[in-house]
């Protein structure tokens, strides 16, 4: 609906509460991840359905597949296809050959610092993409 006022229109905007039945990342910082508003001071992996809370210590580059274990017993219907891994706050690879055993799991392991990896999921999440975060805390 349009409405003139002095000479120009404007359109009327309603605003709504936005709910989504996946796991939502509301805030992140130094040393604070935040899904669906609950503060984690920890690592977690962040499925479209649970956050596992301190997955991970160590340095990236020990990763193996047995810490993703928590994304493989996912429901089928659940399980995600892409995995963001937020190295903290650089952007560190793991072992190429993690990255070559997830892909032989389905699972699409992309790389990048912490801070991008919670602005992609966001993305991603709200399309609908099977995706999952692992997410290593922000230090600086």
């Amino acid at each position: 609906m349009f409405t003139r006022a002095r000479g120009a229109y404007y359109t009327e905007m309603k605003m709504h509460l936005e709910t989504s039945d996946q796991n939502l990342i509301s805030n992140y910082g130094k040393g604070v991840l935040g899904v669906n508003g609950q503060d984690y001071t920890g690592n977690i992996i962040i499925t479209r359905t649970r956050v596992v809370q301190d997955w991970f210590d160590g340095d990236v580059k020990s990763l193996t597949l047995a810490h993703f274990a928590p994304l493989f017993e996912e429901a089928e219907a659940d399980r995600a296809e892409i995995l963001l891994l937020g190295t903290g706050d650089q952007h560190i690879f793991p072992d190429f050959s993690l990255m070559a055993e997830m892909q032989q799991r389905g699972i699409s392991l992309e790389v990048m610092n912490t801070r991008a990896a919670c602005r992609t999921y966001s993305v991603l999440v709200n399309e609908y993409r099977p995706v999952a975060a692992a997410l290593l805390q922000i230090e600086e």
